[in-house]
Parts: structure tokens; sequence; C-alpha cells
């Protein structure tokens, strides 16, 4: 054994001061320990810490679990009094001060929870213990109990904060939520802001989360836009903001903006009409009461019929829309079936679910249950006959599928219908199909992308279905106009606004003196403007020049897209000059005169005749109204009919 000079090695006596090397056994509180040589990182445990014998506890004695007081110990920690200050202490709990030092209670001196150290009571360094209530312990700090900690104690040392720790901290905004580490808050609870809250509303007067109404005039909780759209209970009406169609009154379109109309949820073909390409060095502009302005319009946009009540419809509000219907509001048509049967777009299974009011069931057969074949037996000759090729006996067999419904396939012979897309062909069909379709059924190339006025390559799909709809059915037209909140538009509404003679029934012509609302028909375009006039071909019954060609294709002299005659047909809106308004300051109705031939339901007054009839002027070869179309058989008249030069516009009721 080794002996210093003036030191007689006993647990109390150490080789160097007490204040410089922490020592378990030197009669002195320094270190970490939380008595005099006891807790922190001494084995011995103080008064009132957990033990398993006796041996583990500065006092000698273990009862209950517990490190029980020394003998004679008059207050504090395992005595029924806490500690005045001049008593005798083992630990700073056992003093009202919180602070033990030289074994007598005192009052902490002034900095002592500032000094970077463990002490005055603490139960880290700086924190817990005498200053938990304004200086919890950070995570690793000593504590006691979780109320020393900014998060919870866990055997004697701070863990991280968290969202279930009972406790406001870690950027929440009440107890374990709000913030950007806790779930959001329930109503009731303090909020900072909307996404604070469960119900995403932050009343701003209060601060408080707060069930969200649709009258608060506050976009908030589920809303998509004020007080309408998500499960607010109210739908959001035509430009507002939403997220899907169940927010909207009608559907949710690409900009995410509602529509009233379903068909127009597309960019092309569905907010795209008006006068103008940009591509052919045009501004976009659209028509109203008070003139040209700028910037193209929804193509769903529908018109009030002033002073006209349809007989079958009394006491309700007629509206007939501005524009012919585009291609691409069909493909959206296409599209919701699609995904509404099953992947296929069951035409004949919607109009069986959703039967319009004038409707036969033997047109059911020209619908289309998907993309495929689907053929039928028909009740008319497709197939041309003398003198246009031989004669063909029934049964008469064609497929209805959508993929031949917009194409080159016929119901029922159409002379100079245009449908097809061969070479030499100049094919008029605006509705896109991908070329293998082109193929087969429809015996087609593939459409050209075309070009604008700088030679740039144009997106074919893109092109084609912002043009005014061409090829379709009578009866598709009635069904698309139903799903679209309406009906196909009548030849009498069509009448009354052009002032047109009842006595014109479907051959060519449009309004009459001395109203004259139509545009006039065979003017030439003055040098230098674009498109005041009708869009009308020598089909329309008289001469007239070609006023629309857009996008250009290289099917003139020399050329190889002479499949492509569909820059012809324009989409609604460009020309400009034909509009039909009833009084002179009233927003005008465009391409009523041109464009496409306009299919319409025939009707006597408030009775359907059973029949289909074709208004006014529009585009193609041939003849619109010659030999069976529009004399003899009027096939024009059949429900099955359709041609590349007829589309048509839908009526509503409200």
């Amino acid at each position: 054994m080794t002996f210093l000079a003036g030191c007689v090695l006993v647990p109390a006596c150490s080789t160097t001061n007490a204040d410089d090397v922490p020592s378990c056994t030197n009669g002195v509180r320094d270190g970490d320990e939380i008595g005099t040589d006891c807790g922190g990182a001494c084995t011995t445990r103080c008064t009132g810490a957990g033990c398993t014998a006796n041996e583990e506890c500065s006092s000698g004695k273990c009862e209950s679990g517990t490190c029980a007081a020394p003998a004679g110990k008059p207050c504090g920690v395992g005595v029924s009094v806490e500690c005045n200050d001049g008593e005798p202490c083992e630990l700073d709990k056992d003093c009202v001060s919180g602070f033990c030092d030289a074994a007598k209670c005192a009052r902490p001196p002034e900095g002592s929870h500032s000094d970077g150290k463990k002490n005055a009571g603490e139960t880290g360094v700086d924190c817990g213990g005498s200053v938990k209530a304004t200086q919890p312990c950070p995570d690793g700090e000593g504590c006691v109990d979780s109320s020393d900690c900014v998060g919870t104690c866990l055997d004697g040392v701070c863990g991280p904060p968290g969202p279930t720790d009972g406790k406001k901290n870690n950027g929440e905004t009440d107890v374990d939520c709000g913030g950007p580490n806790a779930p959001k808050c329930p109503n009731g609870k303090a909020c900072e802001a909307n996404d604070d809250c469960v119900d995403l509303y932050c009343a701003a007067s209060t601060k408080i989360c707060t069930a969200p109404r649709n009258d608060d005039g506050v976009q908030n909780g589920s809303e998509t836009d004020v007080d309408c759209g998500g499960t607010s209970g109210k739908k959001c009406a035509e430009g507002l903001n939403c997220l899907v169609d169940g927010d909207c009154n009608g559907a949710c379109n690409y900009a995410k903006k509602c529509v009233d109309m379903p068909s127009c949820k597309p960019r092309f073909g569905g907010d795209t009409c008006g006068g103008g390409d940009l591509g052919n060095g045009f501004a976009e502009t659209h028509e109203t009461g008070a003139g040209t302005v700028a910037g193209h319009e929804s193509c769903c946009r529908t018109l009030l019929v002033p002073g006209y009540a349809d007989p079958a419809r009394p006491g309700r509000q007629v509206y007939l829309d501005k524009y012919e219907i585009t291609a691409g509001r069909v493909r959206a048509w296409i599209e919701w079936l699609t995904a509404t049967y099953g992947g296929q777009p069951n035409m004949r299974a919607y109009v069986m679910a959703n039967t319009p009011p004038i409707w036969n069931a033997s047109w059911n057969m020209f619908l289309a249950t998907g993309f495929a074949t689907d053929s039928q037996s028909l009740p008319n000759n497709p197939n041309p006959y003398p003198p246009y090729g031989p004669t063909i006996a029934p049964p008469w067999i064609a497929p209805v599928g959508v993929n031949g419904q917009f194409g080159s396939v016929l119901f029922t012979y159409i002379h100079g219908h245009n449908t097809f897309h061969s070479t030499g062909a100049y094919g008029l069909t605006t509705f896109w199909y991908p070329a293998d379709v082109m193929m087969t059924p429809n015996g087609g190339l593939a459409r050209a992308n075309g070009v604008d006025s700088n030679g740039n390559a144009l997106v074919a799909k893109n092109e084609l279905d912002k043009k005014a709809m061409s090829a379709i059915t009578h009866v598709a037209l009635q069904a698309f106009c139903h799903w679209d909140g309406g009906q196909l538009a009548t030849d009498e509404v069509l009448d009354y606004v052009t002032d047109s003679a009842p006595t014109l029934g479907n051959a060519a012509g449009c309004g009459r003196a001395p109203t004259n609302r139509c545009a006039p028909f065979g003017a030439v375009n003055p040098a230098g403007t674009f498109a005041p006039n009708i869009n009308a071909t020598s089909d329309s019954g008289g001469s007239a020049p070609l006023n629309y060609n857009y996008p250009y294709y290289a099917n003139g002299a020399g050329g190889n897209e002479t499949h492509e005659g569909v820059n012809r047909i324009a989409p609604p809106g460009r020309m400009i000059g034909d509009k039909v308004r009833v009084n002179a300051a009233d927003e005008p109705w465009m391409d009523v005169h041109g464009n496409l031939h306009e299919q319409v339901l025939d009707m006597t007054g408030a009775t359907f005749t059973g029949n289909f009839g074709l208004k006014y002027r529009g585009i193609g070869y041939s003849s619109a109204r010659a030999l069976q179309n529009g004399s003899g058989e009027n096939r024009l008249r059949f429900a099955e009919y359709k041609a590349a030069y007829s589309g048509g516009r839908c009526m509503r009721f409200k």
C-alpha cells in the first residue's frame, strides 16, 4: 500500500481537491451526482430512487423497492415535509428552494440556471427540476419524470419530443397535433393555419380548428372553391376550381375548372371555339353581343332563345348551343362511356339505362356496344347501288362498333358521304383514330399531321378534336346530347332563330326577307381578312368559294396527302361572319348557315315525326341532298344517316 504525505487513505480522503476530480466516495456532491456520492454516474442510489437491495442505497435501506431516508433525516425526500432554507439536506429535491448547497438548503445563486452546469435543483444542464416550468430539458438531458423534459422521461433521460407525449411541443399548435411534425388537430384545438386542422379550417379570428360550413364565405375544409366542392354538400358552378367531376354541377375539366357540360372537359374541342388560329397568323377571338373580343371560349356555351317556347317542353326556357359539336366533345363522351362500362364505349347500354325523351328502341341497333366489330343486320342498304355500284341483295351486315362509327363505315348509303381517307379521296371525317383503326375497319391511311402557316408540324389528333364533329349518325348525336344534358336541336328551333320559312324543310337555304338573319352565301373573303363569311361549297345549292383551309396538307399538285380534305372543315366559331341572332344586340350563334349541314330532329309542334332532317348549307363534294339523299328515298331522314359534311348542335331546357 502506498501512503502520501499528509493524507490517510480513508473514503473521505482524496489525492486531489474534491472540486477538481468528481468521485463517488469523496463525501462531496460533485460531477453529475444527484446527492452526495449517489445518483448520476455513481452506482449508489439516492434516497427516493428505485432499488432491489439495501446495499444499492446510500442510506443502506431499500424498502418497498425504494431507497429509504437515512435514520434521523428531518425533512426532504422520504420524509413528509420539505426542507426550508438552512435545514440539512441530501438532495436538491429535499429543499423547498430546489437547491441543496454544502448539505444545507439555500436559495440558488443568481445565474445558476445559465451557467452551463447541472446544479441548483436542475435535472439536466440548466434545465428541468427547479426550472422545468420555463426551461424543460431537451433530448439527452437528465430527468426525474416527464415534467422535466420537452419530450418524455425514460430511465432518467429525456427522449425526443413526439406527437404522443401529451405535450404541446416540436412545432405543434396544440397538444400532440398541428404543425409540421404531428397529425392535424380536431375541431376545438389551437391552430395557426388551415393545414393544422383535420377539416382544413383554422378560424382566423380565434385560431381554433373549426368545422367548415358551406355558407361561411371561406374556402375551407375539403372545399375546392369558396363554399363548394369536396364534401361540402354544394357543387361548384362553371369556372370555379375543382379536383374531380363530383366537385361540380357538371364536370371538372383539364384545367381543374368546373364546366357545366361534361363534354367540355378536354382542352381541344372543349374551350377552343371562336375566331382565329394562331398557327395561321390570326388572333384567337370570340363573338359577344357587343362585338368581337379576345380569346377562344367554351365550345359548350349555350344561349337563351329569346321569345321561343318549345311546344314539347311548356314552361321551360329554351337554350340553343352557340357552337356545333366538336370532335373533342364526342371523344370525351366515348372516354366516359369506356370508363363507365368496363373498358368498352357501350352507347347502347347507356341509352337503355338513360333513354332520351325522344327515342325509338329500333335505333338501338345503330349504337356501338364496344370498340370492335359489333356486326348488325341493317334495314337499309349501306352499299353504293346503280349507277354507283352493283345491286347487292340483303342481308346487309355492317359493324357498328366505335372503331367504325365515325369513320368510313356506312349504315345506309349516302351519296357523296366523303368518309374515306384513301389516296385521292380527300376525306372529311374529323374524329381521330389511330393508324391501325384507320386501316381496319375504315380502309384508310393514317391521319396526316399537317402544318401551320410557318411549316411547323401540328398534332393531328389535337387539330381534329378542335373541328366540328362530322360523320356521326343522327341517333348518336341524339344520344350524345342527352348525355350532355340536352337533346339534338330541332328543325323548328333552328328555323326560328334564322327566321327561315317552315316550307324550307331539308332544302338548301337559310333565312328570308326582310330579316335576312343568316350570313350571306357565296361571298368571297376580302383581301387580308379572315373568314368573315360562311364556310360552304357547291354541295350547298349554289356556287361558293372555299372560305376555310387549315391546317395545311401536302395534298395539292404533287402532294402525297390526298387522303386529307378535312382542312376544309372549320373548328366552330372560326367563320366570324357566319353568325345568327334574333335581336341586334344578342350574342350570336355561330356557323348555323355553313361549315357543316345541321342534323336535326324533325318536329311538328310538340310531335316528333319519327324522322330526322338536314338544314342549311356546309362543306362537301357531289351533293348533300341529291338523288337518294334528299329526294326519292330521302335517306337523310333515316336514323342511321351520316355523312362527313354533316354535324349538329344540342339544345337545352331550363
